[in-house]
């Protein structure tokens, strides 16, 4: 936070493309500039929320052959803009401003290191990340897995973990009294949500209502969301009204009535829509994989061991799980103030406490 006796930071929030400022970023600008600070936002696209904003023609979504001009333009737009620091979020904007040396310290806000594991086909991305430590001013994740790497391999570079990612709107996710599953006089009443991909795993989520169906449970399913997966066969089921496939929908109806929030991702960064669920009041399962283990409170089995997935979803339903935290942690009020404050520490030298700290 700025001193009263220094100016309000210039702040350069730089993403790859303008969907990702209107995503994630519109509540926490709001914020900033009522406490003070000017945000100068850059993208390879425009942002449709956001009126002043810069559209970086080098800055792509993916590598490409305009990202060679990408010095040249991102150095002119904190030169005149006055940037004092700046966040970058995404892949490709993130490694352009680190390695552009654009004349203020850069802060990387990690939504997920893009490897899971020691595979040989994700070495050269961790060859590039190492080899951009030394142009990294501060460094923010949102899970252990990418936490622990960065504190191995950037140990002096100041660091910030966020808990609850970049927020949440609390008052449209409101908390709501939790609902106890009723087994003899009502299904259980499961709700899985993401993409229909092999990562997020949705063949997964039906084979664990079968699993149910199997040990005599009354369940349903719900499935929200779309994706190249959602036509397949796996992501069906022959028995009637087991599944519902409810395509892209509003989420929070279905979490304010359902026993239990699915999660079947062979990895994440942190999953929003299980922050959204546990905000609400609905415990979330999942398996033991990077970032969905970062959930709070959240219940977690091995990784694709169906039937230790049936079994925490029955002990969570029967509200056997840890309690779930105050949503008032997993606000996005409390993502911009910490971030805020560790931007401009960055900017300053000032840190309140060592160079890592998790809130």
């Amino acid at each position: 936070m700025a001193q009263p006796n220094r100016r309000a930071p210039v702040i350069g929030l730089l993403t790859s493309s303008g969907g990702t400022l209107d995503a994630f970023f519109l509540e926490i600008i709001e914020r900033w500039q009522a406490q003070g600070a000017i945000v100068e936002c850059a993208a390879g696209s425009p942002s449709k929320g956001i009126a002043r904003q810069t559209v970086l023609a080098s800055v792509t979504r993916r590598p490409s052959p305009r990202n060679l001009g990408a010095r040249r333009e991102l150095r002119a737009w904190v030169r005149d803009k006055g940037i004092d620091v700046v966040l970058t979020n995404t892949a490709t904007a993130s490694m352009l401003a680190r390695g552009a040396g654009v004349g203020a310290p850069v802060v990387y806000f990690c939504h997920g290191l893009h490897w899971n594991g020691r595979r040989l086909a994700d070495l050269p991305f961790r060859i590039a990340e190492r080899a951009l430590i030394p142009r990294t001013g501060g460094i923010v994740t949102i899970n252990s897995s990418d936490e622990g790497w960065f504190s191995r391999n950037a140990s002096r570079t100041p660091r910030l973990r966020l808990l609850g990612g970049v927020g949440l709107d609390t008052h449209r996710f409101a908390r709501r009294s939790p609902i106890r599953w009723d087994e003899g006089g009502e299904p259980l009443r499961l709700v899985w949500c993401g993409e229909f991909s092999a990562r997020k795993d949705p063949a997964a989520a039906v084979e664990l209502a079968h699993a149910l169906h199997r040990r005599g449970v009354d369940v349903v399913l719900d499935m929200l969301g779309d994706g190249e997966l959602f036509d397949s066969r796996d992501t069906r089921s022959p028995i009637e009204g087991l599944v519902r496939r409810r395509g892209r929908t509003d989420v929070v109806s279905y979490f304010e009535q359902a026993h239990v929030l699915v999660q079947t991702s062979r990895w994440e960064g942190l999953p929003r829509v299980g922050l959204e669920a546990i905000a609400i009041g609905l415990p979330v399962v999942g398996f033991d994989v990077k970032g969905v283990r970062d959930l709070p409170a959240v219940s977690v089995a091995p990784s694709d061991d169906i039937e230790a997935l049936a079994e925490a979803v029955l002990a969570s339903a029967r509200g056997d799980h840890e309690p779930l935290p105050d949503p008032a942690t997993l606000s996005y009020v409390h993502a911009a103030d910490m971030l805020l404050e560790f931007v401009d520490a960055v900017a300053t030298g000032n840190f309140p406490s060592g160079r890592a700290y998790a809130a």
